[in-house]
């Protein structure tokens, strides 16, 4: 598939960011993610110069663990996650997760096998200040307070989400995409 293949090529290119940990994730096929975009006031968003992690969300995905340690191969991952069929998924509820430097605003993501995915991964070396999985999705990173506006805007939205791939993030920056 040509925009898979684009994909690629646009992760070989990516911005390397250094972070503290590998994460896996389940990318999606989420178009309207644009139509989001357009409602939010760029004066709102938060960003960090030379840091591309804020923001809007450019590449729509579920976490499925972040924390994983360094010593965690891909293909460790890959043996973790080998069968596991998300289906379609849906984003729903919009909310936020607020602190003292910005909002973050997501929806939350129902979807096949996304717990037992995350239980699955959970068995090898990680670490985690959060013990319960919660899987969302990150539509933009809002300065501190900014955000309650658009619980209002997009309150009732739900959108059916096609699972493309899962990434596997390492700490340095490099992704390697794994077909479901």
């Amino acid at each position: 598939m040509k925009r898979i293949k684009l994909f690629e090529e646009f992760m070989k290119e990516a911005v390397k960011t250094s972070y503290d940990a590998n994460c896996a994730m389940l990318y999606f096929d989420f178009p309207l993610m644009k139509n989001i975009h357009s409602e939010i006031n760029p004066a709102d968003i938060y960003t960090v110069e030379e840091d591309n992690s804020y923001g809007l969300e450019d590449e729509p995905h579920c976490t499925l663990l972040y924390g994983l340690k360094p010593e965690v191969s891909l293909e460790q991952v890959r043996e973790r996650l080998e069968g596991f069929d998300f289906g379609e998924c849906l984003a729903h509820n919009i909310s936020l997760f607020e602190n003292e430097k910005f909002d973050v605003l997501k929806f939350d993501i129902k979807g096949d096998n996304l717990h037992a995915a995350n239980k699955s991964l959970c068995e090898l070396p990680y670490s985690s200040d959060y013990p319960d999985y919660h899987p969302h999705m990150t539509v933009a990173y809002l300065k501190p307070g900014k955000g309650s506006k658009y619980l209002k805007i997009l309150n009732s939205q739900e959108h059916s989400l096609k699972p493309l791939h899962i990434v596997y993030s390492m700490a340095d920056g490099t992704k390697h995409i794994m077909n479901l």
